[in-house]
Parts: C-alpha cells; structure tokens; sequence
C-alpha cells in the first residue's frame, strides 16, 4: 500500500493555480471574441462634403468677413471621427458644428490656428454636420486685391483610416 504524503496545502495550491489558468484561458478567449464582435459592428464610415468647390465672387473689403457653410454628411455604417481640420491661409478659419456642438476655431497651423490638440468629434452613420467657413479679406492689408484660392482640409477615420484628409477649396476675388 502506498501513502500520499503530499502537504494538503500544496495540493490547494497546485488547485487554485489550475483555477487560475484556466479562468484566464477563458478570459482571453472572450477579450479576443468581444473584440472581434466589437470591430465587426464598427462598420467603414464615409465623409460626404455637400460641394468640394465653390467660389465667393467677388468679395468687398468694406462689406468685412464671407461666411459660407457645407454640410458634411457620415454616409457610412460606422462612426465618423474627425480629428482635426485647417486652412491654406490665417486670412481663413473653420469650425464644425455637430448637434449641436461646436467645434474651437481652427485656421492655419503655425499662424495660431492649431485648435485643440485634444479635440475630436463624432458623425454618427446617417448624421450630418456643417463646417464654418469664415475668409477675412481685410487679413492682407488694405492692398491686397485681386483674385484668390483657399483650401480647408478636415482630418477624419474617413473610409475606415484614419488622417485621411478631405479638402473644401474656395475663391474669389477681393475688392476694395
């Protein structure tokens, strides 16, 4: 006849250690299954500018800022994230306003127009936004005339990857 003569603690231990591996296999499995099913219902989002193009005319100094907004539209099955958005000129800023929020102010980077680093905003699928374009003719000086071009550039998740960039370009022609 033989005789265990294995501690009984260390038989404990030796059981909630199997306990433990195997509620951590199991744990791992799910992470891995809820983050599958998470992905899987996150859809591709679509970014949809109302006109990619449009032109002022001609713009007065003495009249002061043109003001125009585009309707920015998720036409996709997943969340649409903008990350960021800035203008080719300091004479131009642009905001987004999105049911009701609003986005800070966001112009050329480098000229004080940054935004916040921190800022993002979500377009639901099927929601829609407008982005504030707002072009100051007086930004030059009192002689700067004539024709011009400027672009808006909004960052987003747009296709499922993100910083793709998406671009409003305007003109005009500023008089006095």
């Amino acid at each position: 006849m033989t005789t265990n003569n294995t501690d009984p603690r260390i038989k404990i231990l030796i059981g909630v250690a199997i306990v433990v591996l195997v509620l951590g296999f199991v744990g791992i499995i799910w992470a891995i299954k809820s983050e599958s099913a998470g992905s899987a219902n996150k859809g591709t989002p679509k970014l949809v500018l109302e006109i990619a193009k449009f032109d002022f005319g001609d713009v007065s100094m003495a009249n002061g800022l043109a003001k125009k907004k585009v309707k920015i539209t998720n036409q996709g099955d997943g969340d649409l994230k903008i990350s960021r958005m800035q203008t080719s000129c300091m004479c131009t800023k642009v905001f987004l306003d999105v049911g009701g929020k609003r986005s800070p102010e966001f112009g050329m980077p480098g000229h004080g127009g940054a935004g916040s680093a921190n800022w993002s905003q979500v377009i639901k699928p099927g929601e829609s936004g407008e982005l504030e374009m707002i072009f100051d003719p007086n930004a030059h000086g009192p002689d700067a005339v004539g024709p011009i071009t400027r672009e808006i550039n909004v960052f987003s998740n747009d296709g499922g990857q993100d910083g793709t960039e998406s671009t409003v370009t305007f003109s005009g022609n500023v008089i006095k």
